[in-house]
């Protein structure tokens, strides 16, 4: 991954140096802001120095661990069956090449899918579906099946994919130390410094006064206007895209959360994105979605993924839940670990097919 160093004026000056050398596949790793030097810093701007690299699916290098799986699997393929029970012990349940006739009726991927943590209720459903599609016995080859589990995965995924919504203005909520605002400043940039979107924030009071002060200063790095105050019966600016930040509400008191719900109906028509810990447990992460189930959500986000390793948890949201799910973001550099939700990376991470 090459990853280069821009030094721009502005963040417009930066979308196109990025895209002019880049395109709009860009990355962002980092931005910060550079402080004029000497005595031009009394008449000057800082600038910007801005970090980005191409995916690495774009960057045309050939992986060579990725050229010797192939060779290995088309080996494996001209050598002859060994028919013996298979039995994943770790998280590479793709990697099982063996081929077991299995028991009638007995679809071995449950016990695969409570190991990366879902729970034996959304583990059964799973199994259920597989049985619905493909009949009670399941194939003879495990990696066959777990194929077949991964379909039927994001197929899940994708019924929980709502209609895109018409609004341009997205709320973030959640209670407090979940990484809203973080969020918020990691989408911030993609949208400005990748995809060259015009921008504006409202950093808004609640029922405790929002303290994000690192919001502003972002804002300013990026020449994105950052409100403190709601435009009452004003039109709302032609911006592409339209951001509230909100403090953190304590989820477990109902009081607070009828405030935000009264707070929201005070705004228009809005896209309601409610952000979690990837870190907490299951319990805590559906017992805060419940409390927040009063509010519109349109989706959900999770955060603190660096310190989290088993994503296979998070399918319970999926399983259990109406909504669907938005980004993954892990630590607290901007923009730092901050990706488009999707069934394939929480799957390439535990069942990796191989």
């Amino acid at each position: 991954m090459k990853v280069l160093t821009f030094t721009a004026e502005s963040a417009a000056d930066a979308v196109a140096q990025i895209r002019g050398q880049l395109g709009p596949e860009a990355v962002v790793l980092n931005v910060r802001q550079l402080p004029a030097e000497g005595f031009s810093r009394l008449w000057q701007k800082p600038r910007i120095e801005v970090l980005a690299c191409l995916p690495a699916s774009q960057t045309g290098i050939n992986d060579p661990l990725l050229e010797l799986r192939r060779e290995i699997a088309e080996l494996k393929q001209q050598l002859p069956i060994i028919r013996e029970p298979a039995c994943p012990t770790n998280n590479s349940f793709g990697s099982v090449e063996r081929h077991d006739p299995g028991i009638a009726g007995r679809w071995r991927c449950g016990s695969a899918l409570e190991q990366i943590g879902i729970l034996p209720l959304h583990a059964q459903k799973v199994v259920d579906e597989l049985q619905n599609r493909h009949g009670e016995n399941p194939p003879e080859s495990l990696a066959k099946e777990f194929s077949m589990m991964r379909t039927v995965l994001s197929d899940l995924w994708q019924q929980r994919t709502p209609p895109v919504a018409a609004s341009r203005l997205h709320i973030l909520v959640g209670a407090p130390g979940v990484g809203k605002t973080t969020v918020l400043c990691k989408w911030l940039t993609q949208a400005v410094l990748v995809e060259g979107r015009s921008a504006s924030v409202w950093r808004l009071d609640g029922r405790t006064a929002n303290t994000a002060e690192s919001l502003s200063v972002f804002g300013e790095i990026l020449t994105v206007p950052v409100h403190r105050a709601w435009p009452e019966g004003d039109p709302l600016p032609d911006e592409e895209i339209l951001f509230v930040d909100l403090p953190g509400v304590d989820w477990s008191d109902s009081t607070a959360i009828d405030h935000l719900a009264a707070q929201l109906r005070l705004l228009p028509p809005s896209q309601v994105h409610l952000v979690l810990n990837a870190a907490y447990e299951i319990p805590l992460l559906f017992a805060q979605v419940r409390a927040f189930s009063s509010l519109p959500i349109t989706d959900l986000s999770f955060t603190h993924l660096d310190e989290e390793n088993r994503w296979g948890k998070l399918w319970n949201l999926v399983l259990g839940t109406n909504y669907s799910v938005r980004f993954f973001s892990g630590g607290q550099n901007i923009p730092g670990h901050f990706q488009a939700a999707t069934p394939a990376a929480l799957l390439d991470r535990q069942m990796p097919i191989k």
